[in-house]
């Protein structure tokens, strides 16, 4: 049984990039039929936000991710807020204390003592804490040199209260190899590690013991997480051997970065996904523009649905360079998956979105107005503005007619009106054909014949097809509208 894990941390709402994330776990995980787990790692309560959790829970079932367990949900492998495991940290690390696996840290700088533990840092890469001994010669480890320490010293210190770290020692000589299935063979030497804190004398685990005991313990298979982890993994390899457990698999996926290749900034997509939701981006269209970053389905395919991403999703197919963030794509594959749904759904999407003080729609009349501009749509959240191609402004219409008078059109629009006038059905098709038969006979088409049109109906000269818009605004008002120009 294949398991997956996505574990935000409550400092903030999700952002693109940890929407990718979890949209990779839940996909892969999808394909495998197998289990997705939402856990919090809330140990760092000074940056914790009240109502986070919430929050990215809200976020993530906006996007249709599935979990099977989760705090919200609950699971045979709970509890899934690490604050609330606080308990199983400290017996673990006791045990690997009693097991002679780490040592007690007494360095009293607590910077110095933190220095290891790579907590907090959670996607920053973790470099080897190095001290100088006496002799000048650099040394990776405790920098007290509390792993010489005597037994008696270390009991005596222990009784008479002296705070203290534990601290796991990385054989020097050793090199850690982990297979990773984007980047491929990775070792690592211990001598750049250095020995790391796993539990802090305030009792609070760092992040790499506390994801390892978590992994463990929730049985967790495949580790899909960013690249900026791709450093905290030979310290959890050795973990998971200090704890008797067979290392996950491990997939990092690449950074998303700007067109500038740099980090991506507020404007750039790393803003909450809740602005996104804001804006009316459709999520099955931001799920299917992630999936792609760093992945293909390998063939030409680009919009696919939730259900084809995931019989898709395999890691094989994730390279190792950056990804970069190209907003134009994100709205045209929002666009065209808004194109795709069936117009009863996607009217329904709309009907929220539309702004009652601008305009005054009957039910019976949306379908039709939909029809007619849904290629224009990106977002729901532009419906207000696409909606003025049929309700323009009276200063856009007054502008247009004044133009289709400067240019001389109007005796196109008489002709193509008294075309209209009579025309049964009032049907985009037999519109169109009608339309084209009244150029045919003034020797008129193209431009010539389709501007003066569009000017006097909606002010402008180019817009979606011209017999829906004329089927949404209705016999009675296109020809009141052709007549102001006549």
């Amino acid at each position: 049984m294949i398991r997956t894990r996505f574990a935000p941390s409550p400092t903030g709402r999700l952002h693109l990039g940890n929407l990718r994330i979890a949209v990779f776990n839940d996909l892969f995980t999808r394909h495998h039929r197998g289990v997705l787990i939402i856990r919090i790692e809330d140990t760092d309560e000074e940056r914790n936000l009240p109502g986070a959790t919430e929050q990215i829970l809200e976020d993530l079932a906006w996007a249709g991710v599935r979990w099977q367990e989760g705090p919200d949900v609950g699971g045979p492998f709970g509890p899934y807020r690490q604050s609330e495991r606080l308990g199983r940290y400290r017996a673990k690390a006791l045990e690997l204390l009693a097991e002679g696996k780490v040592y007690p840290c007494f360095c009293e700088d607590p910077m110095a003592a933190a220095a290891g533990a790579q907590g907090g840092a959670r996607e920053e890469e973790a470099t080897a804490p190095t001290w100088v001994t006496r002799d000048g010669a650099p040394r990776a480890g405790c920098p007290g040199g509390c792993a010489t320490l005597s037994d008696a010293e270390v009991r005596t210190r222990r009784e008479r209260g002296d705070a203290h770290a534990l601290r796991f020692p990385v054989p020097r000589d050793r090199e850690i190899f982990f297979h990773d299935e984007v980047r491929g063979d990775i070792r690592v030497r211990g001598h750049d590690l250095g020995d790391f804190v796993i539990l802090r004398a305030d009792g609070r685990p760092t992040y790499n013991f506390a994801v390892v005991v978590d992994d463990v313990d929730m049985a967790i298979t495949h580790v899909i997480r960013g690249a900026g982890h791709v450093s905290n993994t030979p310290r959890q390899i050795l973990l998971f051997e200090a704890l008797g457990a067979e290392p996950p698999v491990f997939a990092h996926l690449p950074m998303i970065l700007g067109k500038d290749r740099k980090k991506l900034s507020k404007r750039e997509g790393a803003q909450g996904m809740s602005a996104f939701r804001d804006e009316g981006f459709p999520p099955e269209g931001v799920v299917n523009y992630l999936s792609l970053l760093g992945w293909s389905p390998g063939d030409d395919r680009e919009v696919m649905t939730p259900e084809e991403l995931a019989s898709a999703m395999t890691l094989d197919r994730v390279g190792a360079s950056d990804a970069i963030y190209d907003p134009e794509k994100l709205l045209w594959i929002c666009g065209q998956h808004l194109a795709r749904l069936p117009l009863e759904t996607l009217v329904e999407r709309l009907r929220p979105w539309i702004d009652p003080k601008r305009f005054s729609l009957q039910d019976e009349e949306l379908p039709l107005v939909v029809a007619a501009i849904r290629t224009r749509l990106h977002t729901l959240g532009e419906i207000n503005d696409v909606l003025e191609i049929l309700h323009p402004p009276s200063e856009r219409l007054a502008k247009g007619r004044a133009e289709v008078s400067e240019s001389r059109g109007w005796d196109v629009v008489q002709t193509v009106r008294l075309a209209l006038e009579g025309l049964d059905p009032w049907e985009a098709e037999s519109i169109g054909n009608a339309i084209r038969g009244a150029g045919k006979g003034m020797g008129l088409r193209g431009p010539e014949l389709f501007h003066p049109v569009r000017l006097a109906l909606c002010g402008t000269r180019s817009g979606p097809d011209l017999g829906l818009i004329l089927v949404a605004l209705g016999r009675a008002e296109t020809l009141r509208r052709l007549e102001r120009v006549v």
